[in-house]
């Protein structure tokens, strides 16, 4: 229980690492954005503000989903972090997109807290949302996966019959392949390696 409470800490961890990333980028560039407003124009510097702003926004509610499980308020954390999908973004921007799958992969791991099947269907309808809104792989994309087999591993844990069971365990390795597929292509992209062969290619 240990290994898996760490585990979940050096995740939100490492969550928030990036989205305080993304939110302090435009503070590094917003003084080059001021002196450069006038040959840009206003329209493309109000965007870069809307942008802070949203991701201002986005990291509140989130704090405060953090703030009210410590107190025990697991339904009044889900409400917060949904309200993170409800925060405007200029269109287009790809700091949307990850705040966006970030929410959905958080409400469902807290879905999953709640418990039961009910929770388990909610925290499988907020992975399928994302990836509905999914335009390309990331980071948050591959790890919408990774909850997807978290679900399907609380139900196999759950569930008594033998074959319902077993459909949970290739549910759940199905899905960490799904995981392990983005990853690798996301880590050949960002290292300039070609694609790998499909299979029965005799390369």
């Amino acid at each position: 229980m240990k290994r898996a409470s760490h585990r979940r800490s050096s995740f939100a961890h490492g969550r928030w690492v990036w989205l305080c990333a993304l939110l302090l980028l435009p503070v590094a560039v917003s003084g080059c954005q001021r002196a450069a407003s006038g040959l840009l124009g206003s329209s493309a510097a109000d965007n870069a503000e809307a942008v802070l702003i949203a991701l201002s926004e986005a990291r509140a509610w989130q704090r405060r989903a953090d703030l009210l499980l410590l107190d025990g308020d697991l339904p009044g954390a889900i409400l917060s972090v949904e309200e993170v999908l409800q925060v405007p973004f200029p269109a287009n921007t790809p700091e949307a997109e990850d705040v966006r799958l970030d929410a959905y992969l958080r409400l469902a791991r807290l879905q999953l807290r709640v418990g039961g099947p009910d929770a388990e269907e909610r925290a499988l309808a907020a992975v399928e949302s994302g990836r509905k809104l999914a335009t390309r792989d990331s980071f948050f994309r591959a790890h919408l996966e990774n909850a997807a087999a978290d679900v399907y591993r609380a139900r196999g844990e759950r569930v008594t019959d033998p074959a319902a069971k077993r459909t949970a365990q290739q549910q759940e390795l199905e899905a960490h392949e799904r995981h392990i597929a983005i990853d690798k292509r996301l880590l050949r992209a960002l290292l300039n390696l070609p694609p790998e062969p499909t299979k029965g290619d005799g390369r």
